[in-house]
């Protein structure tokens, strides 16, 4: 037999090209078909069809549930005919009283953990017309009591309404953190469903159309090995479960969340800027996972650098909380500036953040000018304004179009800077005859704990941020800014849900979604959706 050498010098028979033809071409269709079955199969399946009537779930191969359930009776967990979501077979989980059903349900167990990558969830569900017990419907790892992702949904009824709702909320990073959205309660099938990605560490879901969330910290990152399935009727009016499956693409209907916007071509850099992280504000446990997400979300951004406008820390002489921040904000990827809030005292605030009060970064033809005005009328010294005044006429020199980063906001003209601990005072008037000079573009601030506001006074365009620390009235962490030559695009970003859109009608609250146009009503500042601003000092 002649041999020939391949590429890497080993020798092989040589074969004809007839014989190299027709082996490549069976190769291609095999790989074809694997990646086809790959890609569009379902990981796993359950639609009952394979169960005989009356069958107890409890008995099959991949089902346990109810270990350790207190009561005389167990709850039973019964294959029916006819009452599917095509009137086929389905699941019934019935017991004559309710239970906990975050304690006791029912799990199956898929072939092999999922880990990697993302991974699609979805099931149906038909609610008792007396609903008395929550559904809860757990992604979990191979140890069973590990969440890693939920939803759940749980009979409600408004104050001073008598119309039964279900408030459906998921729980992540710290248990008891949830995330409320209401609809109303039908005798429908409920198709809930859930986008894990394992790359970044967050999960999407939704109940039927209704997104409850674009961007949920998973609790845990072990690999998925157990569907959990909390919830419970009675024998003659029963809780039904149909059509679990678990896939690599979208169920129909579904798909990625765009989390981040996308910018133009000619965009220069971004850079984001966030309100008061504020260790220690609800509890430093909260406060320190909420912070931890926007820096991930941040980094996922692309922004260049960013902006933390004041009140790191709560309590101005906690010492664990200045070190905790210390740790936090090297999940950035890129540079963090500070600012310093009213809740960090000046020399806390040099030996733990920054060695000066007031300094001054240029980038790509932005020079952000960090200024130290805490408010409650504490005032600004003639120094400190003369400094200012040198940043603001070395940005004209170079033309560069300025952005102050400030605690509390030099714009007085709305209802919480009509206050005095929301004033800077003395200094405060010199400042702004310094910004309408030199044409400030952006001013940047956080202090109020309110949804986005946003004034458009002389030169300057004022925002107030949020912030990642408790805020009412909106649930904006941080703000991206897109710099073109001409023009600066600001856009929000939610903790917990995809950017904020030109034309959307509501925004989530602490309290549930809220309608932007009564939000506005009450609050005419509250910035809505993305905001494009022309440049000063266009780039060239």
């Amino acid at each position: 037999m002649r041999l020939s050498r391949c590429e890497h010098g080993c020798r092989q028979p040589r074969r004809t090209a007839v014989a190299r033809i027709l082996s490549t071409i069976v190769l291609l269709v095999a790989l074809n078909e694997s990646v086809g079955t790959a890609d569009d199969s379902p990981l796993y399946s359950e639609t009952f069809e394979g169960h005989a009537v009356g069958e107890s779930i409890l008995t099959a191969e991949q089902w346990r549930g109810f270990e350790g359930f207190r009561g005389d009776q167990k709850p039973a967990a019964i294959v029916k005919d006819s009452v599917g979501v095509e009137g086929s077979k389905a699941l019934a989980i019935t017991h004559p009283e309710p239970f906990r059903t975050n304690n006791w349900g029912v799990r199956t167990r898929l072939t092999s953990p999922i880990g990697d990558g993302v991974v699609w969830v979805q099931g149906q569900f038909k609610l008792p017309t007396e609903l008395k017990s929550s559904l809860f419907f757990d992604m979990r790892g191979e140890k069973t009591n590990h969440i890693i992702a939920r939803v759940a949904a749980t009979p409600y009824k408004a104050k001073g309404s008598e119309t039964e709702e279900l408030r459906w909320h998921s729980v992540f990073n710290v248990p008891h953190w949830r995330l409320y959205t209401r609809t109303p309660k039908t005798d429908k099938w409920h198709t809930v469903t859930a986008r894990i990605d394992y790359q970044t560490g967050t999960y999407a879901c939704w109940a039927d159309a209704q997104v409850l969330g674009d961007d949920l910290p998973l609790t845990s990152r072990q690999p998925l090995a157990h569907l959990y399935i909390g919830t419970v009727g009675t024998p003659d009016d029963p809780s039904l479960v149909d059509n679990l499956t678990v896939s690599r693409t979208p169920p129909q209907g579904f798909s990625d969340p765009d989390l981040l916007p996308k910018p133009d071509d000619d965009l220069i850099f971004r850079f984001a800027a966030t309100g008061d992280p504020q260790l220690g504000f609800t509890s430093v446990g909260t406060d320190k996972a909420r912070f931890a997400h926007a820096t991930d979300q941040i980094n996922r951004s692309g922004a260049e650098l960013s902006l933390m406008l004041g009140d790191m820390i709560h309590f101005n002489d906690d010492l664990d909380a200045y070190v905790t921040m210390q740790e936090l904000v090297k999940r950035f990827d890129k540079p963090y500036h500070y600012v310093r809030g009213n809740h960090e005292k000046p020399e806390l605030f040099r030996k733990y953040f920054y060695r000066e009060l007031h300094y001054s970064v240029v980038h790509k033809g932005l020079r952000f000018v960090i200024i130290d005005a805490e408010g409650n009328h504490v005032g600004m010294s003639d120094d400190q304004l003369d400094w200012i005044e040198s940043e603001f006429q070395l940005a004209e020199k170079a033309g560069e179009d300025i952005v102050i980063a400030l605690h509390v906001s030099p714009w007085q003209k709305n209802e919480r800077g009509t206050g005095k601990y929301n004033q800077i005072g003395k200094g405060r008037d010199r400042l702004r005859e310094l910004m309408k000079k030199h044409k400030v573009l952006l001013s940047l601030s956080g202090h109020y704990h309110r949804a986005l506001w946003h004034g458009h006074e002389e030169e300057t365009h004022y925002f107030t941020l949020g912030g990642t620390a408790l805020v009412k009235g909106g649930g904006v962490a941080w703000c991206a800014f897109d710099v073109y030559p001409d023009r600066v695009v600001m856009h929000q970003k939610p903790l917990f849900f995809e950017y904020e859109k030109a034309g959307i009608e509501r925004i989530h609250t602490a309290n549930g979604w809220l309608n932007y146009t009564d939000m506005k009503a009450k609050h005419p500042y509250t910035q809505q959706g993305p905001l494009t601003i022309k440049r000063h000092r266009p780039a060239l």
